[in-house]
């Protein structure tokens, strides 16, 4: 872990030189205040951090690229703020990224919707150890809960579907346990207003079979 922390320290002082060097350079010849304007220029940055990017994300391919580029080691190795001589956030591409970034309409919701579920379980998982850890966070249950606490009107990222369904049938299969038959549709049935709460509905609780007189 030692070596790793080294080597990434060492790439990221790399990095910062390489983007102080390409500002120097683009800078060379220079006098006075036009030095000072030419290392604050956004432009002149934004070109030396691409380069700085093009240099650490070397040999990929495809979205592999992006995700290079946007990962936060790469972008706190070419937009330190202690190399650079003006506040590299204003520069889009040293901004951090956010996994709702670019989406629009539902499938922002969505996203956002299945992002607040992750940090709902995890808030809610607080202070578990080992395995505990585990268990707690793929709790089906758990999840659904905060599937409903924090429900969206669209159509629920996978996580909740999934989820909220094996809950309910979780239910269902304890309420009715050892039933029989046309009893244990009779059973389901009378069950729904207990396993079928929340705002979130599920296939299990829109069924509408007709039952037998």
């Amino acid at each position: 872990m030692a070596r790793a922390l080294v080597l990434g320290l060492v790439v990221a002082l790399a990095s910062a030189e390489t983007v102080n060097d390409c500002i120097e350079s683009k800078c060379r010849g220079c006098g006075g205040e036009q030095c000072q304007l030419c290392r604050e220029d956004k432009n002149t940055i934004s070109a030396c951090v691409s380069s700085c990017m093009d240099t650490i994300c070397e040999g990929c391919g495809g979205e592999q690229c992006q995700l290079c580029r946007e990962d936060a080691k790469t972008i706190e190795s070419c937009c330190s703020e202690q190399v650079l001589a003006i506040v590299t956030a204003e520069i889009d591409m040293c901004k951090a990224k956010g996994p709702c970034d670019g989406l629009y309409g539902a499938e922002s919701l969505q996203c956002v919707w299945e992002e607040s579920v992750k940090t709902c379980v995890e808030t809610s998982c607080k202070g578990c150890a080992g395995e505990q850890c585990q268990l707690c966070r793929q709790d089906a249950g758990r999840i659904a809960s905060c599937c409903d606490d924090h429900y969206h009107s669209v159509d629920p990222p996978q996580i909740c579907k999934d989820s909220k369904e094996e809950a309910v049938t979780s239910c269902f299969d304890s309420k009715c346990r050892g039933c029989g038959g046309e009893q244990c549709q009779l059973c389901r049935e009378d069950a729904k207003s207990e396993c079928c709460t929340g705002a979130m509905r599920t296939p299990s609780c829109e069924s509408s079979k007709a039952l037998l007189p």
